[in-house]
C-alpha cells in the first residue's frame, strides 16, 4: 500500500527480453520500506521494471542478477504482490540505495528449462483429456526448471496402458514441431467462444492472455513458453498417483531434466 502510492506498478518485460536497465524504487526487509541495503543483507528489491517472471500459475518465479556500479545481488526468487515484483535478493557486495539505477539479468538456460516444462504441461493437459476425456480439469501445478507436476480431476488410477497412449501422444506433438502462438490481449469474451481451458475459480479480466498450439490445446495462461514444440524436446512421465479423493498427480521431465535423469540411471546401471 505504501508502494502503490509513491510509485507505479512494476512493468514486466520478461516475455520479449531476459535483460534489461531497471530503477529500484522500493526496498523492504522485514516487512518495512527502507532506504539503502548493506552488503550480507536479504531483502525484498522491488523494481520500475523487471524481465523477472514473479511467481503465478504454477510456474516458479525466476532467479538471476541486478548489478549496479560497485555492486551486485543475487536475486533468489521473485514474488508478486498487488502490482508489484518483490525481488527476494542477497546484497553480494556494495550498498544498493532507493533510485538506484541497476542491470537485470535473468539466466537464459534457467528460463529455458522453465518454458519446456510449461508448454509441455499444456500438452500433457490437452492429452489427458484426449486420452481420459472431457471430465479432466487442472487441479494444481508445478512448474520448475527441473520438473513439471500436474494434478488433474480423474477418479482412478491410470493404467499402464493409459499413461503410455498419453506420454507418446505428448511427444507425437511435440515432434510435429508445432508453433506455439501467444496472443497477449484477447477479449474474455472471443476466449470463451474458442473454447479456451480456464481455471475453475480463477478471475479473469475483461482482455486474457490465450496460448495456442494449433489444433491441440488452447489455453488462458501468463506463463513463459517455447516458440515450438520441438523445443522441448522429449518429454517422460515419471510417476503417476492420488493426491486426494478424485484428483491424481502427474510428474514429469523435459529437456535437459530428463537428460540428467537419463545419465543418471546410465550410471547407476554401470555401477551395478
Amino acid at each position: 500500500a505504501e508502494l502503490a502510492q509513491r510509485t507505479q506498478p512494476t512493468r514486466f518485460v520478461g516475455y520479449d527480453t531476459l535483460e534489461t536497465e531497471a530503477m529500484v524504487v522500493g526496498l523492504v526487509k522485514e516487512g518495512n520500506l527502507v532506504p539503502a541495503a548493506c552488503e550480507g543483507e536479504t531483502v525484498e528489491i522491488v523494481l520500475d521494471v523487471t524481465p523477472f517472471y514473479a511467481e503465478a500459475g504454477g510456474q516458479v518465479g525466476d532467479t538471476g542478477t541486478l548489478e549496479w556500479n560497485e555492486g551486485k545481488a543475487e536475486v533468489l526468487d521473485t514474488q508478486k504482490a498487488g502490482d508489484f515484483h518483490f525481488h527476494h535478493a542477497r546484497i553480494l557486495h556494495g550498498e544498493l540505495t532507493i533510485g538506484q539505477k541497476v542491470y537485470a539479468r535473468v539466466p537464459a538456460q534457467r528460463r529455458l528449462d522453465i518454458r519446456r516444462n510449461h508448454t509441455a504441461t499444456h500438452l500433457l493437459h490437452a492429452a489427458l483429456r484426449t486420452v481420459l476425456g472431457p471430465h479432466v480439469v487442472q487441479a494444481g501445478s508445478l512448474v520448475a526448471p527441473d520438473r513439471l507436476r500436474f494434478d488433474f480431476t480423474h477418479p482412478r488410477a491410470l493404467t499402464p496402458e493409459e499413461l503410455e497412449r498419453i506420454e507418446s501422444l505428448v511427444n507425437e506433438k511435440i515432434l510435429e514441431e508445432l508453433e506455439v502462438r501467444v496472443y497477449p490481449e484477447v477479449p474474455i469474451e472471443e476466449a470463451r467462444r474458442r473454447g479456451a481451458m480456464m481455471l475453475f475459480g480463477e478471475k479473469y479480466g475483461d482482455r486474457v492472455r490465450m496460448v495456442e498450439i494449433p489444433g491441440f490445446s488452447l489455453e488462458l495462461c501468463g506463463g513463459t513458453h517455447l516458440n515450438n514444440t520441438i523445443e522441448a524436446g522429449l518429454f517422460k512421465i515419471v510417476h503417476e498417483g492420488s493426491v486426494a479423493a478424485g484428483v491424481r498427480r502427474i510428474e514429469a521431465l523435459t529437456g535437459r531434466g530428463l537428460y540428467a535423469c537419463c545419465l543418471l540411471y546410465t550410471s547407476d546401471a554401470a555401477d551395478e
